[in-house]
């Protein structure tokens, strides 16, 4: 007996959608450090609520995907930082993303969401904190 595996678009799962690379996207976000870490913020906190709305639907294994990605965001979020003595912040902000990540894998198990939600107030305190002060320099128009 043989069995067709391959699947077709419209069969795949949401979460396993193609990838697709924009040169042009890449280029410009390598050219905006800081609008990457934008990004990087609003897709962890994004991820959060994703897993928050996972728990309280009794979704676990969405909601582990979901914290998982979480944690991989956090880990970009740490690469991009330039730990010297020049930039005490970038010290600042790893202890944030440490603690925002001890908070995550607490999540795992937890019945409640008060580690998420620890998580979550954390980073979105964060990400807003980094947006008003790319509005602040001009890098971002009124309308991001």
């Amino acid at each position: 007996m043989t069995t067709n595996l391959t699947m077709t678009s419209e069969a795949k799962a949401p979460l396993i959608k193609d990838y697709n690379r924009n040169p042009q996207t890449e280029k410009h976000l390598a050219e905006n450090p800081r609008k990457t870490v934008l990004l990087l913020l609003q897709g962890v906190v994004d991820k959060g609520n994703l897993a928050k709305v996972c728990h309280q639907s009794n979704a676990l294994v969405e909601k582990g995907f979901h914290l998982g990605r979480m944690t991989t965001i956090l880990d970009a979020l740490r690469d991009r930082l330039s730990l010297t003595e020049h930039t005490p912040i970038a010290y600042d902000l790893e202890e944030l993303y440490h603690y925002a990540d001890k908070a995550i894998q607490e999540a795992v198990f937890e019945k409640d969401t008060f580690y998420l939600d620890s998580a979550i107030e954390i980073l979105t305190e964060l990400r807003d904190a980094w947006l008003e002060m790319m509005h602040q320099t001009g890098e971002l128009g009124d309308h991001a």
